[in-house]
């Protein structure tokens, strides 16, 4: 008996030690699960940039942190623009086929950069990133000379809660596009691998879109893969829904998932994000 509850204290003991070792790496390793910027130069992003026209940007935030962005433009004297803010493995050069797309139907486009990311300065983290969003907003309705009647702001997957922060504090744009995004990192977590952790305490990013979603005050375009199995669609665009005044949602199948660009690779969403725009931000 003696020898059953040795192994019993010592079984119950390394899958504490095992637990607490755990949630440690959750607590220290979390920015390197969140933000994952690829390993691409700034001297690559600005040769990608020559080759399509795209104008290189530096945009400096409140903390003085300069973030590398891309603008282009549908014509020299256009006077409408989507301000877009890319997933957390991503950089200004992708979603190509989504800028292509709203160049085609007259629309500017400028690509957000984050701190940390190629090209830009600093270290990725909630607040930083709300700040470079918040930075290149005042870009775009002060240098950048556009009304913010004609600027839609779209987030895509980690970009959709740093549109979230802007849209629900000091921007005030035409419309909001939500792809692919979450209602929380927090909610996420806890319905993975962090399921069995506190983790209202070891999460420092929690990036609360759901929380922010009754200040929006503008028309949202919600959209989200039903077969996403990086951010599943119930904690996601179906969570946020409800809590949105002004929504138009759409569920899109297809097996599409979470990497496809959504609004660009299902027609009937093509159609309906290009309408949008254009009922609110277009001339």
């Amino acid at each position: 008996m003696d020898r059953l509850w040795m192994l019993l204290r010592a079984v119950v003991i390394a899958v504490g030690v095992v637990y607490v070792l755990f949630g440690v790496l959750l607590w220290a390793l979390q920015e390197r699960m969140l933000f994952v910027p690829p390993g691409v130069g700034r001297d690559q992003l600005d040769a990608a940039a020559a080759e399509i026209g795209a104008e290189p940007l530096d945009i400096v935030a409140s903390d003085g942190v300069r973030t590398y962005a891309w603008l282009r433009r549908a014509t020299p004297d256009n006077h409408r623009l989507v301000l877009h803010f890319p997933g957390n493995a991503e950089t200004v050069a992708d979603n190509l086929a989504l800028q292509r797309l709203l160049l085609t139907h007259g629309w500017d486009v400028l690509i957000g950069g984050y701190r940390g990311y190629p090209g830009s300065d600093g270290s990725p983290s909630e607040r930083g990133l709300a700040r470079d969003a918040e930075a290149a907003w005042a870009w775009v309705v002060g240098e950048g000379g556009y009304d913010p009647r004609h600027v839609v702001v779209h987030g895509r997957s980690l970009g959709g809660g740093v549109a979230s922060h802007l849209v629900a504090g000091p921007a005030n744009p035409a419309a909001l596009v939500l792809e692919s995004t979450f209602s929380s990192v927090r909610e996420v977590a806890q319905h993975g691998m962090a399921r069995f952790y506190p983790v209202g305490l070891l999460l420092r990013h929690p990036f609360d879109s759901h929380e922010r979603a009754p200040a929006f005050g503008v028309p949202v375009f919600l959209v989200h893969a039903v077969a996403d199995t990086v951010i599943p669609i119930d904690l996601g665009a179906r969570r946020l829904r409800p809590v949105i005044a002004e929504v138009e949602f759409h569920e899109v199948g297809g097996g599409l998932g979470h990497n496809d660009p959504l609004v660009v690779a299902d027609p009937d969403v093509r159609d309906a994000y290009l309408a949008f725009l254009e009922r609110f931000g277009g001339s």
